[in-house]
């Protein structure tokens, strides 16, 4: 669960024989229509720039960037203040009553570590509470800077190249403040006993995504999560790949090339966007 956080931020793929590359993109074709699919990471350190050149590279070689969701209008405040509103209980209750006692001990034992009031998350929802250990412990890491998916979104904007969202910026937010719905108690306390594995586990997947190491990405992203987390991942992965899937498609009927940036789990893995395109007998290919 907290991997997916980590990412947010082996399927047919592995048996078609995809080998390590040095990147973490792949080239889509079929019957002469093309485009490019690339696993992004959502935050990164100052040492991981410049990303690689071949990322800007099919960034200049292509007609439209394809993300997740539209970025300009997530990063408005009044989007940014329904986000905290969505992330929090409006309905009277507090966070002592969806969590076991236990679990707000290890939360007030985290808060005590971190010198903030406890009850700075009294009124958070599991989501509202991941996200804010997450960022405490991305802090601390210095892991702050802005993600590939922004980078190449504000290369968009200066030099007017046509941007596309694959879901809706509500989409995109009713997605983020519903983690954690249903499984509460575990949410929280898996969230709080990965906060001191953050610094490493970023490190991992960063690294592995720099390299193209699909192994280690899917081992660090999503190996054990559909069984730990089984609603979780339908949700925050399955759900989204499935609902992206049809537009994805209908961009090979375009005369534009297409650079797709999603986060790098939601290529991988048996619902993986790249496993369902082997199985509709898209060729894959990735890239140096």
């Amino acid at each position: 669960m907290k991997k997916l956080l980590l990412a947010w931020f082996s399927g047919a793929m592995l048996a078609c024989g995809v080998a390590q590359a040095e990147t973490s993109i792949w080239q889509v074709d079929k019957d002469g229509d093309r485009l490019y699919l690339g696993g992004t990471i959502h935050v990164l350190s100052a040492s991981d720039l410049p990303l690689p050149a071949t990322f800007h590279n099919i960034y200049d070689n292509t007609d439209v960037l394809v993300l997740e969701t539209d970025i300009a209008q997530l990063t408005q405040p009044e989007n940014a203040m329904r986000l905290l509103t969505m992330l929090s209980y409006t309905d009277g209750r507090v966070l002592k009553d969806v969590i076991k006692p236990e679990t707000y001990r290890k939360l007030e034992e985290y808060a005590a570590k971190e010198r903030i009031p406890v009850q700075t998350f009294d009124r958070l929802t599991p989501a509202g509470v991941a996200l804010t250990v997450l960022s405490l412990e991305l802090a601390k890491a210095q892991i702050q800077n802005e993600g590939v998916d922004k980078i190449f979104y504000g290369r968009a904007q200066a030099g007017g190249k046509p941007v596309l969202g694959l879901e809706s910026v509500d989409e995109h937010l009713t997605y983020v403040a519903g983690m954690g719905d249903g499984v509460e108690d575990q949410f929280i306390s898996q969230t709080l006993a990965d906060a001191d594995k953050t610094r490493e586990g970023l490190r991992t997947i960063i690294d592995a995504w720099k390299t193209g190491d699909v192994d280690t990405l899917e081992k660090a992203v999503i190996s054990t999560t559909p069984t730990d987390y089984p609603q979780l991942y339908e949700k925050l992965l399955v759900e989204r790949n499935n609902n992206w899937m049809p537009q994805i498609l209908q961009m090979f009927d375009t005369p534009e090339e297409e650079f797709v940036l999603v986060g790098a789990a939601h290529l991988l893995g048996p619902e993986g966007l790249l496993k369902q395109l082997t199985d509709r007998g898209y060729q894959i290919q990735q890239l140096q």
